[in-house]
């Protein structure tokens, strides 16, 4: 039978702690060669960590603002998107609109009234727009479509319009409807101007526009005064509905410039953007190069540290073996 004495456990132990001890050493050291940096960066920092916090700190900072960024970025482009398509919509029926009154038939000015009530539906869609998952026209209620739809819209305006026997009469209760905070301003169902955003440190990114801008306003108007027609407002006064269709195509090529000024607005906005972007982009870029310099481990040093302490386990392990055969027989050989 084999008998321990006190001194062989006491070896034991003591091999098997320096064994856990450098197999410690080599798993660290190879990481650190693997990677270049130091797996204990405030040892290799003294504890002197107050750069490296205030660096962790700058990126979170950047990366909240990158968040942010994004954000206004995508919300600037719908804006952007859907404003080109309301334009493209205006620019179809215009010219088309400002001939109705030499239009030889009624049944012209019928068609066009009809290609104009399909156009304040699709416009209405536009300005509905939702950019992941927030309609990008109302304001601060982002969870709200602004503008419902269509037909609730024309009837709304049909009850304003009640009584005009005139184009004229029509087209000052249209204007003024989009004007009264309790016709237009009540059919809008979106909130206030979103806050502005911040985009970089110290500077924000405007996001104001919503879907009671009076160049979106004043489109919906030309529309709805054309598609008011399809409607059968005015009906059997022909020269009249002409004149109406007449009306509304010089208030949406009026409404252009309105329109041009606003995407040159959201314009300026996404080139702003996309500027504290950039900027923000470098910054994390130099950031992050600054933070691995400080975290960074002598290769050179490394390796040596990996070899030395791969040699001192195998040592450890040749003795840790000729303990373990110690026994009465290995002893009496």
């Amino acid at each position: 039978m084999t008998r321990i004495s006190v001194g062989d456990a006491s070896m034991t132990s003591i091999l098997a702690r320096q064994g856990a001890d450098l197999r410690a050493q080599v798993s660290r050291a190879a990481q650190e060669v693997t990677t270049g940096q130091h797996t204990d960066i405030a040892r290799a920092l003294r504890g002197d960590v107050a750069p490296l916090l205030a660096i962790d700190a700058s990126l979170a900072r950047l990366a909240a603002f990158k968040t942010t960024a994004t954000d206004a970025a995508l919300t600037t482009a719908a804006q952007q998107s859907a404003l080109s398509g309301l334009s493209s919509l205006a620019k179809g029926i215009t010219t088309t609109l400002l001939g109705a009154r030499d239009f030889p038939t009624p049944v012209q000015v019928n068609a066009v009234a009809a290609d104009a009530r399909g156009r304040l539906a699709s416009a209405i869609g536009l300005l509905n727009t939702e950019a992941t998952g927030r309609a990008v026209f109302s304001g601060a209620a982002t969870g709200t479509a602004p503008l419902g739809s269509a037909d609730a819209m024309l009837t709304a305006l049909e009850t304003a319009a009640l009584g005009a026997t005139t184009a004229g009469q029509v087209a000052a209760a249209v204007t003024g409807w989009f004007a009264d905070p309790l016709g237009y301003g009540a059919f809008y169902q979106g909130g206030g101007p979103l806050a502005p955003a911040p985009i970089a440190p110290g500077e924000v990114a405007e996001l104001s526009t919503t879907a009671l801008d009076p160049a979106l306003r004043d489109t919906l108007a030309g529309f709805a005064m054309a598609a008011l027609i399809d409607r059968g407002i005015l009906t059997g006064d022909p020269s009249e509905r002409a004149r109406l269709a007449q009306t509304a195509g010089q208030t949406l090529l009026t409404g252009e410039d309105a329109r041009i000024t606003l995407a040159a607005r959201i314009g300026t906005v996404e080139g702003q953007i996309e500027a504290a972007r950039s900027r923000n982009a470098a910054e994390e870029t130099a950031l992050g190069i600054l933070r691995s310099d400080i975290g960074s481990v002598d290769p050179y040093e490394a390796a040596t540290r990996l070899e030395t302490a791969r040699a001192q386990l195998e040592s450890l392990y040749l003795v840790t073996a000729r303990v373990s055969r110690l026994s009465l027989v290995e002893f009496l050989r």
